[in-house]
């Protein structure tokens, strides 16, 4: 199984490169990097089969370069390794196409058996993640923005931040390019945003999406 490694910190990289490649699973490290934006270009170069991917790196995130990953090479499975203070990220990680949702803090057994489950197709999150999802889940109340907005502008928010453009934006809920643009300038207008890039962040904050 060919991985790829991305984290900003060089000893956790070589410390888990050192694990991987010493454990009797197959396992070969194809190519490290450090930020989001050098793991697009490696990737492109060579694609791996699975990426274990930090959340939170300099130049671009995890959750970002996750996102821009999976729309160029859709195969490769992605496994986010984080702290359990980045938990908020999980459903944006998830939703952008990562494959598993795991702790820094977890053993190299439970690490090499989380890489066997999601190979195999099954979405992995350590169950840490999963009871603070839950918990979040009780408390969190939607913003008063987001009550605002018509089922069909939450649609369109959720395809946003999904990356998708304006005219795939109007394929998808079968309108006009033009209509799909001013449901769009509604959205805007109600969630108190003039762009798309502060729209998406302020509904990733949220939580909702």
């Amino acid at each position: 199984m060919k991985i790829a490694l991305v984290d900003d910190q060089r000893l956790f990289v070589d410390s888990l490169r050192a694990i991987l490649e010493n454990v009797d699973e197959g396992f070969h490290v194809v190519w490290t990097a450090s930020n989001g934006v050098e793991a697009l270009e490696l990737a492109d170069r060579t694609v791996p089969d699975l990426i274990l991917m930090d959340v939170r790196m300099p130049e671009m995130d995890g959750v970002e370069a996750t996102r821009r990953v999976h729309m160029r090479h859709p195969d490769v499975r992605i496994i986010m390794l984080t702290t359990f203070e980045d938990d908020e990220y999980v459903q944006s990680a998830i939703s952008d196409g990562a494959a598993g949702y795991l702790l820094k803090s977890i053993s190299a057994g439970e690490l090499v058996l989380a890489i066997r489950a999601v190979a195999g197709g099954v979405v992995t999150i350590d169950p840490h993640v999963v009871q603070g999802m839950v918990s979040g889940a009780v408390k969190r109340k939607p913003p008063g923005w987001f009550d605002a907005l018509s089922r069909k502008e939450r649609q369109i928010l959720g395809l946003i931040v999904q990356g998708y453009h304006n005219r795939e934006i109007a394929d998808q809920v079968h309108v006009a390019e033009q209509t799909a643009r001013n449901y769009i300038s509604q959205m805007y207008d109600k969630m108190g945003v003039s762009d798309r890039v502060t729209a998406v962040r302020l509904a990733r904050d949220s939580g909702l999406f």
